[in-house]
């Protein structure tokens, strides 16, 4: 089965169990979630994993809030955990194999989760002797590792009984900025800490406790991973509270209820501005690189203009200005030229003065105005005979 241990010093497990989920679980990214829809096997035989067999459902709430794990389960809460025996076809599908791999581990009894958890509590007591009493004798430290052994054989193999029950609860969280893989991959870390947290002694069924921890990890993985934008927890749970509110009220009345019903219904500090602003915070961020239309062969992208940017028109419209002035320029003598080149910013993009033109060519500033004008009332002169440069003026 796919959870193993690495083994530390004095037989420990150097980073605790690990689950082995579907490959590529934690590599993907939004980029590639699109590919994680399931193939029409897999999505059949998902189906029959959480449906057959004689089974006892909890009403899951579907709401990603974060749970009170510290408080104990209602014994008469139970999970769909029965599974029949699905044939695995010949197939290259990660998510086909890995439900098929989970379903080969049997179910257990309350009486075998209460023996795991023993061997579980008697193989970490082992472990704090050996870190803790230095005078172990050869053959007592030789018990204890045994002892850890088959107290992480015990965890394991409880955890490996119950991964069905994670991919029970991830499947009610699809659909929420993160594909299947990644909610189970998430829901399994939840798992294991509820085996690590599991008190037996209490009376009640693992599957009915693991279930808080569980929900609480998926949860809390679609509150920091399912947006681009992450949001606060307390935003996120404000924002569940608010959509089941509304969902309450909508079937109560018949209709979608307006923004002051809503802010009624939730009580005080809420106002119709509030329910409007929480509902704007729920928008996601849209690709550019997204296709509009049935064909798909445009963006949105292509929709919106750069701001920053001339238009292909202005660009054009510049270098055709451009090119009319140089040419304009070409009917005065070089000096004259240079002059109003500097003087208008038309070499360098920077407006010199007459203090500095003149410094330029070895004359007074006073010389530099008047090659200026001459050179203005020429332009003036064969422009008025022309008037090409009007063609490019604003309307």
């Amino acid at each position: 089965m796919g959870l193993s241990y690495a083994a530390g010093n004095d037989g420990f497990p150097a980073n605790g169990p690990r689950v082995s989920v579907p490959p590529g679980a934690r590599k993907r990214s939004a980029a590639f979630e699109e590919d994680e829809r399931l193939t029409p096997e897999a999505e059949e035989l998902l189906a029959k994993v959480l449906e057959y067999g004689p089974s006892a459902e909890v009403p899951l709430d579907e709401e990603d809030v974060e749970e009170d794990v510290t408080a104990e389960p209602e014994e008469d809460e139970r999970v769909m955990l029965e599974l029949t025996d699905v044939p695995l076809a010949v197939s290259m599908d990660p998510v086909r194999q890995y439900l098929h791999e989970i379903g080969r581990v049997p179910l257990l009894t309350h009486t075998e989760e209460i023996e795991l958890a023993r061997r579980m509590e008697a193989g970490e007591e082992a472990g704090q002797r050996l870190q803790t009493e230095a005078d172990l004798d050869a053959r007592e430290r030789r018990r204890l590792h045994r002892v850890v052994e088959d107290g992480q054989a015990a965890k394991q193999h409880l955890i490996e009984a119950n991964l069905r029950l994670v991919v029970s609860i991830a499947k009610k969280y699809s659909n929420r900025g993160m594909g299947l893989l990644d909610l189970i991959q998430e829901g399994s870390a939840g798992l294991i800490r509820g085996a690590e947290k599991f008190e037996y002694r209490k009376g009640f069924k693992f599957s009915t406790y693991a279930t808080w921890w569980i929900r609480q990890a998926v949860s809390r993985a679609i509150a920091d991973q399912g947006r681009n934008i992450r949001l606060p927890v307390h935003v996120t749970e404000t924002l569940n509270k608010l959509s089941r509110t509304a969902r309450s009220l909508g079937q109560e009345l018949g209709r979608d209820a307006s923004a002051e019903e809503i802010a009624e219904a939730m009580g005080p500090g809420w106002d119709s501005g509030r329910v409007k602003e929480m509902r704007q915070i729920t928008q996601d961020t849209l690709s550019l690189a997204s296709p509009v239309g049935d064909e798909g062969d445009s963006t949105y992208g292509d929709f919106i203009p750069d701001n920053t940017r001339e238009s292909p028109l202005d660009q054009v419209t510049g270098v055709l200005l451009g090119e009319e002035i140089e040419r304009m320029l070409g009917m005065l003598d070089a000096r004259e030229a240079q002059v109003l080149r500097l003087r208008k910013g038309l070499a360098d993009g920077q407006e010199h003065t007459l203090e500095e033109v003149g410094q330029h060519f070895g004359v007074t500033r006073e010389r530099i105005r008047q090659i200026e004008n001459k050179a203005l009332r020429k332009l003036k002169y064969h422009q008025g005979k022309q008037r090409t440069l009007r063609d490019y003026l604003d309307d």
